[in-house]
Parts: structure tokens; C-alpha cells; sequence
């Protein structure tokens, strides 16, 4: 499971979660977030009755106790697994037998659901050439169809357009033909195999598509209306949302088939629509492919897109949606040789576009910190799984302190830091290395044990009072958040 990089993704991921486990459970408590090092926790009820504190962290879901004083008699016992799990079903299904009968159950209710919406088989003496003609799939005559609802409305007469199409959802088939249907709204035609766009002989370009209405002199106003038809289309039949962030990602791929002008309508449209929620950045994904970004065409969509989606959102609501739709590193859209911070600054200078310089170097700056912190932990934890004798322990941890204290002015030199944040990062990855018991009257033992183990570290990073105030606030502020010390 990938690190989380701020306490709300994490929240996020964590809440989504569990309510979607709400046929298994009973309850659960809203997550509580702790931020060094970043966790949450909750509280789920199980169906028997058992009360299970799950943790999210860096390294996936896990249980850390079970009371199962409100346990109903005769029901299976539940057990702590020792292990973490990337998903929440996983965790749940090892700890409770009651949970995994009511995955099972619930399963087998949407496989009903789904057998019970299948299409009812063709009367018998019906003629078997008329199932197969229906069973044809056609884009061409769907276009056509749609071509000929609207032959009579004027292309400027938006709400005439869309109560056209909401009346014809009923007898048109919207969620077979979902691809051609979005292909026509966005780029006019249909996109053959290729890339290559297709537009009807007799009709021409598709006269409310996004590649004509933001075709004048302001492409923002054009792709503007665009979207807000898109939206009261899909108002209607929900599914349709969902089917058109699908084919967008396929528009998208294509974009070095498209004209430098209708690269950049289709960013701004795309822009428009996120900036109005209705759309996520997860499609944005289908440009990382490397005949896209090789010779800028990602980065020049990227570019468009973003510019359109700042004038109405902060560079805070950026990074949550690029979290959200786990877009990765903006760098990831240039070309492979310009993927560096210098090319990443000089390109958004050139734009005007400071806010996404800080925001990288925020992110960046995140990540090399969780990386360090990740880094002690991972020493430390694997000193402890060597087989070393008694006599050799002492000589053991002093080791490993000289190692992570050589770590520590390592990344020290690398990122430029001052000793005062280093030693508190230091400390956050000795802690993070405790392998917290399940017994809570344990847990200030535990603590006491790896501070003594491994205080050299902290004394080779305070050589200077500052550094040795940063690290008391900090253990104060540690002592305070951390739900097993307070």
C-alpha cells in the first residue's frame, strides 16, 4: 500500500472504507488521526458483537486488540492477526468468522441483483436473425440517430438540445453506446481505431460538441456551456457519469491525434468539469503513457487543465484532488529527460504558474521526510529480527545507533536540513519501529525501553540547545497525540 502523504487522504481513504463494510459490521467509530507518524484509528463493532480497534497506516489495516466482553455466546471466537493487510475486507475477514458469512451473503445478493436485470430470453418461434440484428452493435446508426433527433433545433437553443436527448434516453440505448455518445459530445465524431476521428458524411461535426462550442474567440465561455450540458444529460441516468470519466480516459489517449487547438479545447473542458466536481483528475492518468509526454504533449494538456481549474480553487484543493484521483508526481507529464526539479521550476515560471513550483517542492520536501522517517524504522526493525545472542545485544544496538546517526547526517547533507528537524524526524522513526503490544498497560514500558535502547541517537543530533529544545517540544507533542500514551 502507497504512503499517505497528509492526514485528510488518509481520512478519506479510511472513512470510504468503512461505510462501504457496513453490511459486515455494526458500527464503527469516526477515525481519529494521528500525525507523527501519520495513522488513524476507529473503533468497528462486529456483528457478534466484538469491538475491534483497526488502525490505517503506511503500511496497511490492522488490528491492534479485540474486546469481546459483549461477545454473544456460542459464536465462533474472532483472533488478532499479526500481520497488516493492504485491503479492509482482508483484515475484517481474518479477524471475524461472522464477517466473512456476511461478505458471502452480501456477494451472493448482487449476483442475484445482477441475474435479475439480465434482458428476458427471446419468445419461443421468434426468428433467431432478429435477436442477432438486435444484438448488432452499430455506432454509426446510434450517431446517426442522435443526428436526426436534433435535425430541427437550433444550435443555440440549450434547453430544447437537452430535453430532446433526456426524452430519447428512453428508447435510445445510452449505456451501450455510452463511448459513442461522449465521442460525439467531446470531439464531434467518432474516434476510430487509431485516434483518428470520424464525422458523419451528411452531417458534419456534432453541432453541441465540445470541439464546436469552444472553437470561437472564448474557448472558456464555449466549454463552459458545454459542461453545463453535460451535466444536466447525466443528471437523469446516473450511470452516465460514471461512463463518461471511462471515456474520457480513452479521449485522452488519443490526443496526439488531435490538432494543437483541439488539445487545448479538450483541457479546458476538462478543466471546467473538475473545477465543477464532476469530474476527478483520474483520468488524467492516460497521459502518462510515454509517446504522450515524450514530445510534450502531456505536459502542454497538464498545463492548459490546471490553469483552467486554479482560477476558481486554491493550491491546497489541487493537491486533494491530485491525492484523491492518485495522479502521482505532476513530473510524471513531462518528458522523460525534463522530469527533474529544474525543468519542473523553469517550466511553470515560464507559465506564470508559481503555486505549482511551491506545491512541488512542498510535496517533494513531504515525502523525503517520510522517506528518512521510514528509513530508521527499517534499520531499527531489522536489528531486531537478527538471532544474536545476550552478550552480543549491547554491541548490537550500538551499532545500529551508528547507523542510524550516519543515516541521519546523510540526509542531513542531501535535503539541507537543520539538526533540529532532523532529530525530531529521527525520533518519530525510532517510535515508529515499536512493536506495540495489545496489552495497553504495556505500552509505557515499551516506550521507556526504546528510548533508553537508542537515546545515543537523539544525543548525536542535539549538539546545539536548539536542537535539544525542538526535540523536548516534540516528545511533548508526540506524548500528547499518541492515543497509547495519553
Amino acid at each position: 500500500m502507497p504512503g499517505f502523504t497528509s492526514a485528510d487522504e488518509l481520512l478519506n481513504e479510511f472513512a470510504t472504507e468503512l461505510r462501504q463494510h457496513t453490511y459486515g459490521i455494526s458500527s464503527f467509530t469516526q477515525p481519529k488521526v494521528t500525525l507523527s507518524p501519520l495513522r488513524a484509528e476507529s473503533v468497528v463493532t462486529l456483528l457478534d458483537g466484538a469491538a475491534v480497534r483497526v488502525e490505517l497506516s503506511g503500511r496497511g489495516y490492522a488490528a491492534l486488540a479485540i474486546n469481546q466482553a459483549n461477545v454473544v455466546p456460542g459464536n465462533q471466537a474472532n483472533v488478532v492477526p499479526s500481520e497488516a493487510f493492504e485491503l479492509l475486507t482482508g483484515l475484517l475477514m481474518a479477524v471475524s468468522p461472522e464477517f466473512q458469512r456476511a461478505m458471502h451473503s452480501h456477494l451472493y445478493s448482487k449476483l442475484l441483483a445482477l441475474s435479475d436485470s439480465e434482458p428476458a430470453p427471446e419468445p419461443s418461434g421468434s426468428d433467431p436473425r432478429d435477436a442477432k440484428a438486435k444484438a448488432k452493435y452499430e455506432p454509426e446508426a446510434f450517431r446517426d440517430s442522435i443526428f436526426q433527433l436534433i435535425e430541427n433545433v437550433d444550435p443555440t437553443d440549450d434547453s430544447k438540445f437537452t430535453s430532446v436527448l433526456d426524452t430519447a434516453g428512453n428508447t435510445l440505448d445510452y449505456r451501450r453506446y455510452g463511448d459513442s455518445f461522449f465521442e460525439l459530445f467531446v470531439t464531434g465524431g467518432l474516434i476510430a481505431p487509431g485516434g483518428i476521428i470520424n464525422y458523419d458524411e451528411e452531417y458534419g461535426k456534432f453541432p453541441f460538441s465540445l470541439f464546436v462550442l469552444a472553437s470561437g474567440d472564448d474557448p472558456l465561455a464555449g466549454a463552459k456551456r458545454w459542461g453545463g450540458l453535460i451535466v444536466k444529460l447525466t443528471r437523469r441516468y446516473k450511470y452516465l457519469e460514471r461512463m463518461f470519466a471511462e471515456s474520457t480516459e480513452h479521449i485522452l489517449k488519443h490526443i496526439h491525434r488531435y490538432t494543437e487547438d483541439e488539445n487545448k479545447m479538450l483541457a479546458i473542458g476538462v478543466g471546467v468539469l473538475v473545477t465543477d466536481a464532476f469530474l476527478t483528475l483520474e483520468p488524467l492518468k492516460a497521459l502518462q503513457e510515454d509517446h504522450l509526454t515524450k514530445d510534450g504533449l502531456a505536459l502542454r494538456f497538464l498545463t492548459d487543465m490546471l490553469r483552467v481549474f486554479l482560477m476558481n480553487n486554491d493550491i491546497n484543493q489541487l493537491h486533494k484532488s491530485l491525492v484523491r484521483a492518485k495522479v502521482g508526481r505532476l513530473t510524471e507529464f513531462f518528458p522523460p529527460n525534463k522530469r527533474d526539479e529544474d525543468c519542473f521550476a523553469r517550466h511553470f515560471e515560464a507559465e506564470d504558474m508559481p503555486v505549482l513550483i511551491e506545491l512541488h517542492t512542498a510535496t517533494l520536501t513531504l515525502a523525503r521526510r517520510n522517506e528518512f522517517v521510514d528509513e530508521v524504522s527499517s534499520i531499527l526493525r531489522d536489528a531486531k529480527e537478527e538471532d544474536i545472542d545476550d552478550d552480543e545485544e549491547a554491541e548490537q544496538i550500538q551499532a545500529t545507533n551508528l547507523k542510524v546517526a550516519r543515516a541521519a547526517k546523510a540526509a542531513m547533507r542531501a535535503n539541507k536540513w537543520e539538526q533540529h528537524d532532523t532529530v525530531s524526524l529521527a525520533w518519530d522513526g525510532i517510535m515508529n519501529a515499536v512493536n506495540w503490544s495489545y496489552k495497553s498497560e504495556q505500552f509505557e514500558a515499551q516506550a521507556l525501553v526504546q528510548i533508553k535502547r537508542h537515546s545515543p541517537v537523539l544525543e548525536m543530533l542535539t549538539t546545539e540547545p536548539k536542537s535539544e529544545i525542538s526535540l523536548l517540544k516534540h516528545v511533548q507533542l508526540y506524548a500528547y497525540n499518541e492515543p497509547r500514551l495519553t
